[in-house]
């Protein structure tokens, strides 16, 4: 299952950190590029159904330690 979330942060330096902290995370079918603004991300990624996935959670605990958050 396809999911997708976009992040909102105070700065492109911000958002751009944040882009290239996710882009190494090890997750099936990862897309990670800025959204509707410089100071957006958009990252989407293929939703593990076979065991709980924490992809989400992590997202967020990063975003919330860069500033950042979901909008």
């Amino acid at each position: 299952m396809k999911s997708q979330v976009e992040f909102g942060f105070a700065s492109e330096m911000t958002a751009y950190r944040f882009i290239n902290t996710v882009k190494h995370m090890d997750v099936d079918s990862l897309v990670v590029k800025f959204g509707r603004s410089d100071r957006h991300v958009l990252v989407s990624y293929r939703y593990a159904v076979t065991e709980f996935d924490r992809t989400l959670s992590e997202l967020d605990d990063l975003a919330r330690e860069l500033g950042g958050e979901e909008v």
